[in-house]
């Protein structure tokens, strides 16, 4: 409506021109009077819709990318309102000695399952490492393997709009989502704080709430032997006041997941804004 009134003002001015008089504009200042309000709350509304414009691409243009693990032999499917990136197998470690990788990363989900994905490189030569070299990988707690079944857990990588964040609630009952988020669609599961003493897991990581317990969570494997669950110490979150005071104290395995802290992964709670359509604001919404 605005730009019609300007254009029809701006012919009208032409015209006047065109005709000599003094003072073109004389006759229309007082239309800009009478409806200065109306101006300047279109105006206000063009200036807000910029900003928005504006913050949507700032938060949302590019995507939240994560990796998604369910201790499963089935390919996960990523929540809804998230797109899918690739499906693979969930990696912990690619060799003895490398870092922990985080399970949030995309790069713990790799396309193929291989139990030496690396190659040690000396000078112009390269060969497979030793037989003593292993990759450390999540189980898939299948209990029953047949020759040939791979035991890595599956796992997907999706690109959210929204930001994500894990919430652990130190007790036996799944955590309640912070005022704005939701955990609609999205995992719950026990707080994961270390595989052995060195691989750290931070708490603020949504690869830190794993959807199992399982006392020995990972797989280790080598060319020469293949694959086997590792009977290694694992760090938990444990729930507060459980009861367990005393470094003798202990509980079966089976027991443990009453004295496991549980966890819930949240989203930001807005309209879905996918990455790749920037069509994400209307201009019907603000006239």
């Amino acid at each position: 409506m605005f730009l019609i009134v300007v254009v029809v003002m701006v012919c009208l001015v032409e015209a006047d021109i065109q005709s000599g008089s003094g003072r073109p504009y004389q006759q229309y200042d007082n239309y800009f009077m009478r409806n200065s309000n109306d101006v300047r709350t279109i105006q206000n509304r063009l200036a807000m819709l910029e900003k928005k414009i504006d913050n949507v691409e700032a938060d949302y243009g590019y995507g939240k990318v994560f990796a998604m693990h369910l201790q499963s032999d089935q390919k996960p499917v990523c929540p809804l309102g998230t797109f899918q990136l690739w499906n693979g197998y969930s990696l912990v470690k690619a060799f003895e000695g490398s870092g922990y990788i985080d399970l949030s990363d995309p790069g713990s989900c790799m396309r193929e399952f291989d139990p030496v994905p690396h190659v040690l490189c000396r000078g112009k030569k390269c060969r497979l490492s030793g037989s003593n070299w292993k990759s450390t990988w999540l189980w898939n707690r299948k209990k029953s393997i047949k020759q040939g079944d791979i035991m890595a857990s599956r796992c997907s990588v999706c690109e959210s709009a929204k930001s994500l964040l894990v919430v652990h609630s130190q007790n036996t009952t799944k955590p309640r989502c912070p005022t704005g988020y939701t955990s609609q669609h999205f995992w719950s599961g026990y707080s994961f704080l270390s595989a052995g003493k060195s691989a750290k897991v931070s708490l603020s990581s949504i690869g830190s709430c794993l959807p199992f317990f399982e006392s020995s969570p990972f797989i280790e494997c080598d060319s020469k032997h293949g694959c086997k669950v590792v009977q290694a110490s694992n760090v938990w979150l444990r729930v507060a006041g459980s009861g367990l005071l005393h470094p003798k104290d202990t509980i079966r395995s089976r027991d443990a997941p009453k004295r496991i802290s549980r966890c819930q992964i949240c989203a930001l709670y807005t309209p879905t804004l996918w990455p790749r359509d920037r069509r994400v604001v209307e201009y019907d919404d603000y006239f």
